[in-house]
């Protein structure tokens, strides 16, 4: 009889043990690690060629949206710009000559249409052309810093040559937490991030939340969104914790306590 009361008061204490140690868990994973971020990243290319003139920006240095990143030698393209222009302004020339005369019933139908259509195919070169004169120079799609230069002030290049790296100023923090966090964690809910390389303290709002839960690991990605990226870099690492967790309730603890504890 001893031995069936020993064994059952083993397995009660057991159980206890396991639920005091969920919630002690479930406390600790409010408290996470995080990767910094950048919300944009690109590698910029060239899209003509030509010798790079200039480099606005070195490794390291940041740029604001729009800021000329690098130009190409746009000489020819400018000559053909003004070419095609010149070509342009002569076929409008024989347009306008072909209505005049055709109201005057010395023209035909088709003459005409064969001149408009020689001003539309010249206005596409045109545009072509004069888009060619803005790809040499290249500009910031976003404001961000240099990460590597790819390419040297007076190299040759041609299109899709890789001229620079760049990353976003905008940074977002991602952690991986666990996927019954699902069942209170939400958008908008606020990250208080611990970055380690600088000890920093910094604010954090969750925008986004894996699609998919690992079923190995049953975890899932989240990403918030840092509200303050002045001294913080992409590749750093934080102590992520989650205010809005919810906490091991005593009122569960007395009730789990009071259900497993044996009999007197």
């Amino acid at each position: 009889m001893n031995r069936y009361v020993s064994s059952w008061a083993s397995t009660a204490g057991l159980a206890v043990a396991a639920v005091i140690g969920v919630g002690c868990c479930a406390n600790a994973a409010a408290a996470q690690r995080a990767q910094i971020e950048a919300l944009y990243s690109t590698t910029i290319s060239s899209e003509v060629s030509g010798r790079i003139d200039d480099i606005g920006y070195r490794e390291g240095e940041s740029f604001k949206k729009g800021a000329t990143l690098a130009s190409i030698d746009c000489t020819s393209y400018a000559a053909e710009r003004d070419r095609v222009a010149a070509k342009l302004a002569s076929a409008q020339a024989k347009r306008d000559n072909q209505e005049q005369l055709a109201r005057l019933e010395s023209a035909g139908k088709l003459e005409v249409d064969l001149a408009r259509l020689s001003v539309n195919e010249t206005s596409a070169e045109l545009r072509a052309a004069r888009a060619n004169v803005a790809r040499c120079n290249i500009n910031a799609p976003f404001a961000g810093r240099v990460n590597s230069l790819e390419a040297s002030l007076g190299q040759s290049t041609k299109p899709q040559d890789k001229l620079m790296t760049i990353v976003g100023e905008e940074l977002n923090a991602r952690v991986i937490v666990p996927a019954n966090w699902l069942s209170w964690l939400k958008k908008g809910d606020t990250v208080n991030l611990s970055v380690s390389e600088t000890g920093t303290p910094v604010t954090a709002h969750v925008v986004r939340i894996g699609a998919a839960v690992d079923p190995v690991s049953h975890t899932i990605p989240i990403w918030a969104r840092l509200d303050k990226t002045a001294d913080l870099r992409p590749g750093m690492t934080a102590r992520a914790a989650f205010p809005g967790a919810p906490k091991a309730g005593k009122d569960n603890t007395d009730d789990t306590e009071q259900t497993t504890k044996p009999a007197s």
